[in-house]
C-alpha cells in the first residue's frame, strides 16, 4: 500500500473505535463522564450523539421522544446524509471483525461476467426493520431490533464487564457465532443482509445527489471489459461503476475499490459530487475498453 491508499487509514481508524469502547468504561469508572454511553446513545462532551433506529423505535412504541434523543438521531443522521454511510465502514467495531473474519477478502466473483448488482440485500434489511417496528407497539415493551444492533451489543458488552462485572452473554454468543459462521463461509452476510441500524442511514443520503461518494470517471477509465478488480475489492459486492439508487444505499464509502482502481487509470475516487463524471466529452462517455 501507498502512503494515499484509503485502506490503512481505515484501518487505523476503526481499530481506534474499537479500542475507544473498551477505553470509556474504565474512565467512567474513574468518574470521568466527558465520554460516555454506548453506541445506541453517546454522549460526546455533552453534545448527544444516537443510533436513528434505536430513536424511531423508541418514538413509535411511547409515541413521544426526548430533546436529546431527537438531536442525538438527528446528528448521525445528518453525518450520513453527507458522509454516506461511513459508520458501517469506518466507525463500526463489528465491521471491522466481520472484515477480518472475512480475512480482508473482496467479492468472490463468477467466472465469466460480472455480478449484478442486487437490491434484495439492502430490501431484506429494509423488511427487517418495517417487521420489527411494527412489533414493538403490538407485542415487545421494548426496541426489539436494538437485540440486532451489533456494534450496540459490543459497546454495552464493554460496558457491561467494566461497570458492573457481569457478561451480557446474549451478546458475546450472538457475535462470536456470526463471526464464526462468516469466517467458515467468507461471505459478510450480516452486514450486507441482516443489520438493520444500516437502513437509515443508508437512506439518508439518497435525496443529495452531491454527498461524499465513491465517484466514477467513465472517461478515464482505461480497464479492459473483463478487468474487475474494482468489482473484486468489494466486500460487499457491489459495483462502483453503478449509479443506482441500489448502489448507493449500499455502498459504505470503504474505499477499497478505489484503493484497487488507482494502479489502473484512477477512474475511481472519493469525493462530494455525483458519482459519474465525464470530463472529456460531457454526453458522450466511453465505457471502458473492450477484451481482447
Amino acid at each position: 500500500m501507498t502512503l494515499f491508499a484509503i485502506r490503512p487509514w481505515r484501518r487505523l481508524v476503526q481499530a481506534g473505535v474499537l479500542l475507544a469502547f473498551i477505553g470509556i468504561p474504565f474512565l467512567n469508572k474513574a468518574e470521568y463522564n466527558a465520554l460516555s454511553g454506548n453506541f445506541l446513545a453517546f454522549n460526546f462532551a455533552g453534545v448527544p450523539l444516537g443510533d436513528p433506529l434505536a430513536a424511531l423505535q423508541v418514538m413509535t412504541g411511547a409515541l413521544s421522544a426526548t430533546a436529546p434523543m431527537l438531536v442525538g438521531a438527528g446528528l448521525a443522521l445528518l453525518l450520513a446524509a453527507l458522509m454516506g454511510p461511513v459508520f458501517c465502514s469506518w466507525l463500526c467495531p463489528f465491521g471491522f471483525l466481520s472484515e477480518l473474519a472475512h480475512r480482508n477478502k473482496g467479492c468472490a466473483l463468477p467466472a465469466r461476467g460480472r455480478p449484478a448488482l442486487s437490491p434484495r440485500p439492502f430490501a431484506a434489511r429494509a423488511a427487517i426493520v418495517a417487521a420489527g417496528l411494527a412489533a414493538i407497539p403490538l407485542f415487545v415493551p421494548t426496541p426489539a431490533l436494538n437485540q440486532l444492533s451489533m456494534p450496540g451489543w459490543y459497546s454495552r458488552a464493554m460496558q457491561h464487564a467494566v461497570l458492573y462485572h457481569e457478561v451480557l452473554w446474549g451478546g458475546v454468543i450472538l457475535i462470536a457465532a456470526v463471526l464464526a459462521a462468516e469466517l467458515v463461509s467468507g461471505k459478510r452476510f450480516w452486514c450486507r443482509w441482516v443489520c438493520p441500524q444500516s437502513v437509515l442511514i443508508g437512506l439518508a443520503g439518497l435525496p443529495l445527489p452531491a454527498r461524499f461518494r465513491v465517484r466514477f470517471n467513465r472517461s478515464a477509465c482505461t480497464c479492459a471489459a473483463d478487468d474487475r478488480a474494482c468489482l473484486a475489492a468489494c466486500h460487499l459486492c457491489l459495483n462502483p461503476r453503478l449509479t443506482n439508487a441500489p448502489q448507493r444505499a449500499q455502498c459504505a464509502n470503504c474505499g477499497d475499490c478505489v484503493d484497487a482502481c488507482s494502479g489502473r487509470g484512477k477512474a475511481l475516487s472519493m469525493g462530494f459530487g455525483k458519482q459519474i463524471q465525464c470530463l472529456r466529452r460531457p454526453g458522450r462517455c466511453p465505457g471502458p475498453r473492450r477484451g481482447k
